[in-house]
């Protein structure tokens, strides 16, 4: 197998929607792999909407979710989190509606949205695949095919020191990524996985990410060697 090891930054601003939240915009304190897989498939120059109807065109757009494990940690988690902050996004329009009972227009004004963002955060994001995934996506973070962006569409980012290892399945307990369950001395999320073949629901998993790297863990789990350390990939 082979891995691939990226710096992503987001320069200005990043903000990963909780998908429960509603007048006040949560956002996650990492890309869901989800999200990430959004990124790539902008990259590869992948279809925007999925096509449900043709099963063997839908399996060519759903690779990066069967054939690529993905793992990631926030190059500094406690800056990303003392960062955050809250801005008022925008005050939806009054809207005037007319009423049988009376002739006259009433308004009804909406409530103001607030949307939490991240300041510059950055992150460490591992792939881990067979050889020709890989080697495709390398090529193409150094050239990609549509513009990218990480969580909303105005959220640019940088991709750097992009690198090519060898890889194989391992077991250790000192891991340098974020690590699937709940641990000490982490923040734990659940977070957006994959989606459903039918794309009508979203699978979550629940992660650990350290606020200090490695994690130093009391029995050995499964994960990836690389040039430095083990992470986990999922």
């Amino acid at each position: 197998m082979r891995g691939l090891r990226c710096d992503l930054e987001a320069p200005y601003f990043a903000c990963f929607r909780k998908p429960i939240s509603t007048s006040i915009i949560q956002t996650y304190n990492i890309p869901p792999f989800t999200t990430i897989r959004g990124l790539l498939a902008n990259c590869l120059g992948l279809p925007r909407f999925p096509n449900y109807e043709d099963a063997q065109v839908h399996k060519a757009q759903r690779f990066l979710q069967d054939e690529l494990r993905i793992g990631l940690a926030p190059i500094n988690l406690t800056n990303i989190t003392s960062n955050k902050t809250v801005e008022l996004a925008k005050i939806l329009k009054q809207i005037k509606r007319a009423t049988l009972q009376r002739p006259r227009l009433w308004a009804f004004p909406s409530s103001p949205m607030f949307r939490e963002f991240l300041v510059n955060p950055m992150y460490r994001c591992f792939f881990v695949g067979n050889e020709k995934t890989i080697e495709g996506i390398k090529a193409k973070l150094r050239n990609p095919e549509r513009y990218l962006y990480l969580g909303q569409s105005d959220d640019m980012v940088n991709v750097d020191n992009i690198k090519v290892f060898d890889t194989i399945e391992a077991r250790s307990s000192e891991i340098w990524s974020m690590i699937e369950g709940v641990y000490e001395d982490c923040e734990v999320v659940k977070i957006p996985y994959e989606f459903r073949e039918d794309g009508r629901y979203v699978f979550y998993k629940t992660v650990s990410i350290p606020f200090d790297f490695p994690i130093k863990l009391d029995e050995e789990v499964c994960c990836y060697t690389t040039d430095n350390g083990c992470i986990c990939a999922y």
